[in-house]
């Protein structure tokens, strides 16, 4: 397997410093780009080319926009004291009618299309560092809008937005010591406390937060540690 040398890492990283774009969005960008050149020049590119083509993905525009975003995102609270009650007690009568059964670890994709995984879980390699990286989920290609889906019943324990890192996410607590996070959306559609169902559309992937494109980062844990979600779930054609 191809990877880039240190020499390329740091070619792309100087041309993205000369576009002008913020340490936080370089850094991300970076990330992104990475794997897609590596990934072409596995498939037999040259990494000219296989720059090239990355670059294309984000075009001009998306640079010129990156520039302009602002560093500072109003923190949205979607909950008060009252819907925190209101919502406690709606879960008790749902556990009650349904049973501790109808909540379960993740099982599907959070995405019907738009399946291009652009960086996967678990470490790799940054010649400028010498050593892994560790990434915490794996995100999907998608444009912005695009309706996200909850990967198994739960209970939303997080809906919020947060300038740094994931943006606009939330969180879900499953059975059997799951949660599922979904990161820089553009809408949120759940609340703090509300239960959700399988295949439930609970927001809309974006770009917010310390993001350079329109993408979903959708992250697994069990029992507190992070997981490949690509073990609870297929993609067709892969």
């Amino acid at each position: 397997m191809k990877t880039l040398s240190k020499t390329q890492y740091l070619y792309i990283s100087n041309d993205l410093k000369s576009k002008g774009l913020s340490k936080g969005f370089r850094v991300e960008l970076l990330d992104h780009i990475c794997c897609l050149v590596e990934s072409d020049m596995n498939n037999g590119a040259d990494f000219s080319s296989a720059y090239a083509q990355a670059l294309e993905v984000f075009g001009n525009e998306g640079f010129e926009e990156l520039k302009q975003t602002s560093a500072i995102v109003k923190k949205q609270r979607w909950h008060t004291v009252n819907r925190i009650l209101i919502s406690g007690i709606a879960a008790c009568v749902f556990m009650m009618v349904f049973g501790v059964d109808a909540q379960e670890p993740p099982t599907i994709s959070p995405l019907d299309h738009y399946k291009r995984i652009t960086s996967n879980f678990g470490e790799r390699y940054n010649p400028m560092k010498g050593k892994r990286d560790f990434h915490k989920g794996i995100d999907f290609a998608a444009p912005s809008g695009t309706p996200v889906k909850s990967t198994a019943a739960g209970t939303v324990i997080f809906a919020e937005s947060k300038f740094s890192g994931y943006g606009k996410n939330i969180k879900i607590e499953h059975s059997d010591g799951f949660v599922t996070k979904y990161a820089h959306l553009s809408e949120i559609r759940v609340q703090k406390g509300d239960l959700v169902t399988l295949g439930q559309v609970i927001g809309l992937s974006g770009n917010t937060g310390a993001s350079t494109a329109p993408h979903l980062h959708y992250e697994v844990l069990k029992d507190g540690a992070y997981v490949d979600p690509l073990n609870y779930f297929a993609i067709q054609g892969q």
